[in-house]
């Protein structure tokens, strides 16, 4: 239920903080509707932080770079832009971590059978990847999967080399790798594997990106029906988009990627952070505008109409999210849209003193899904926690509306 592994990132972010008094923007708080009196000394916070806090520069290569492939993903396209039947979001196992700086990661492991250290050799001039993620269907037996990841490079030769190196790897893992051509994109390299009916791969360099295709077709796979042509077509259209949205975004060179910031508009701040305390919270701190925030949604068809009634703009995460509406009441809204119960869901008591915040719990049929869930918001921010326990997502919640209360 949460997707959401790099703790260099989540590390460097911590290494690089500094409490503040006020961060992000102002006191819309005032324009609450029907705000609850919270007496925040009264709050059970646990051991959580409470205070906003302020990002500097990035302090290392790495972390640039993961600040890099983060600000990237604004600007790729949304797996149900590319296809709109493409608008649940992936397994928790393929959508938990986005970016990454290394070809060792499980965005690459999980999506490629070469050696991830060959790959880390032979490849120069990486700079980081983002990978947009999604599927067609709850049902696995009857979904199509569509995985795009883009990688970011020094330069237009490095990732011509890249694209290369990696459709060259791949292909050599197996035998029975056939070559498959994707007329829009000549250049394009890409082959399926008869023996694995449903299944493509492509890679093509555009500028100073790599865009890899991973397509796996669960109805192909189940019938064992083979239309390479078909896989190829979902191929352009993915090549076509992320080409164009790629289009919008100016990424510095590697020898300006220490100037980088590492928040926007101070949200990252906002943000309570758990991902380095829970092991069912699994990724990179980060902060997306709305497109951006909607590659780690859980529900991106719905939090796409949601997001455009209310106005959002910055989404943050670092465990748990806080977004940005236009206004107080858009912010209510989306607590209120997301604390809702519903088949799976059932409402359960508020925090103690904490009354305006939505809490419910998981009754469905996944194992694996974190339990408890708590929504609230202040002003134009709206927050959601999660836990596996309930007296920690109503600390969670607590802490939370405490930084996000103090930060005016």
């Amino acid at each position: 239920m949460r997707r959401t592994s790099a703790a260099l990132f989540a590390a460097g972010v911590a290494m690089t903080v500094a409490t503040a008094a006020g961060c992000g923007d102002s006191p819309e708080a005032a324009d609450t509707p029907v705000a609850a009196q919270v007496d925040l000394s009264s709050l059970d916070v646990g051991n959580l932080k409470t205070e906003p806090k302020i990002y500097g520069k990035v302090t290392s290569l790495e972390q640039a770079r993961a600040v890099e492939a983060m600000r990237m993903a604004n600007y790729i396209a949304l797996p149900m832009e590319i296809d709109p039947a493409v608008i649940v979001a992936p397994p928790a196992m393929s959508g938990a971590v986005r970016l990454f700086t290394d070809f060792g990661s499980s965005v690459i492991k999980g999506r490629m059978k070469a050696d991830p250290n060959r790959l880390n050799e032979l490849i120069k001039g990486f700079i980081g990847g983002f990978v947009s993620t999604g599927q067609t269907s709850t049902k696995g037996h009857l979904s199509q999967e569509l995985d795009n990841t883009v990688m970011l490079f020094d330069s237009e030769q490095e990732a011509l080399a890249a694209a290369d190196i990696l459709a060259t790897e791949e292909f050599g893992t197996a035998p029975t790798n056939t070559p498959v051509e994707i007329k829009q994109y000549p250049a394009a390299r890409a082959h399926v594997d008869p023996g694995q009916a449903g299944m493509f791969h492509s890679w093509i360099a555009v500028g100073r990106y790599v865009i890899a295709t991973y397509l796996y077709d669960n109805v192909m796979s189940t019938l064992k029906t083979h239309d390479s042509e078909k896989l190829a077509t979902r191929a352009e259209s993915s090549i076509s988009k992320i080409s164009a949205g790629l289009k919008d975004y100016s990424p510095p060179r590697l020898d300006k990627l220490l100037e980088s910031n590492i928040d926007l508009d101070g949200m990252l701040g906002l943000a309570l952070p758990t991902v380095g305390i829970d092991g069912a919270q699994r990724g990179i701190p980060g902060v997306y505008t709305r497109h951006g925030g909607l590659h780690i949604s859980g529900s991106p068809e719905s939090d796409a109409k949601l997001f455009e009634e209310t106005g959002v703009d910055r989404i943050s995460w670092q465990g748990d999210f806080v977004y940005r509406a236009k206004d107080a009441q858009g912010a209510q809204k989306i607590a209120e849209e997301h604390g809702q119960p519903s088949k799976f869901f059932r409402r359960v008591e508020s925090p103690k003193n904490l009354p305006n915040a939505l809490c419910k719990e998981y009754v469905g049929p996944s194992a694996y899904a974190v339990k408890f869930y708590c929504s609230v918001s202040y002003g134009r921010y709206s927050a959601e926690v999660a836990a596996s326990q309930l007296k920690d997502v109503h600390q969670r919640i607590s802490a939370q509306y405490s930084i996000l209360a103090k930060s005016k």
